[in-house]
């Protein structure tokens, strides 16, 4: 009988797959990719692709939580997502920009190409016309393609490396890596 209920319970990386989403869709400022990557380096494709969507499912509510906070105080939650690592006054502007131009779900699935994180468009959509329903669902298409991408490229790796290179061996690679990519971006991408 404990052996059913193991495998009834999800796995502890699913929770952190989707409160990793969850975070990251409001305020905290380090990208699903990096726990999606890990489960799917050390899981397999199936496992990563499984956190893809629950890190998007994730998303839409955290960015669901923002769209909330930016409809009823729009100056505070501002104020805050101005105040995350590598957000930009700039940057906030241009997603405004992007939304009068292109509509809000367009601008939204650009945001990854301009390093423009999610919650900026989430705080923005209240007064872009989206709805909290239409903005919860978007997360899907625009958190998504990303994700994917990167659980295809990780499961690959770990496809490459099985046998070449030691399961410690391959998680200092991965750690360095997130760190220095993060070192790169923070100074490429200053506040």
């Amino acid at each position: 009988m404990p052996d059913r209920q193991k495998q009834r319970r999800p796995p502890l990386w699913s929770w952190a797959a989707l409160l990793w989403g969850l975070a990251e869709g409001f305020l905290f400022f380090v990208v699903p990719d990096v726990i999606i990557s890990g489960v799917a380096l050390s899981k397999g494709l199936r496992a990563g692709l499984i956190a893809c969507l629950l890190a998007a499912a994730g998303a839409g509510l955290g960015g669901g939580a923002m769209y909330v906070w930016s409809q009823r105080d729009p100056a505070a939650a501002l104020s805050a997502v101005a105040a995350i690592p590598s957000v930009s006054d700039a940057m906030i502007a241009q997603a405004r920009t992007d939304i009068a131009r292109d509509g809000w779900l367009v601008a939204a699935l650009k945001g990854p190409m301009s390093s423009t994180p999610y919650k900026v468009y989430a705080m923005l959509a209240p007064s872009s016309g989206a709805s909290l329903p239409a903005w919860m669902a978007a997360a899907f298409p625009v958190r998504l393609p990303r994700f994917i991408v990167v659980a295809l490229a990780f499961a690959l790796a770990r496809r490459l490396a099985q046998g070449r290179i030691s399961r410690r061996g391959l998680t200092i690679l991965f750690s360095a890596g997130w760190v220095l990519f993060y070192g790169w971006f923070w100074a490429v991408h200053p506040s």
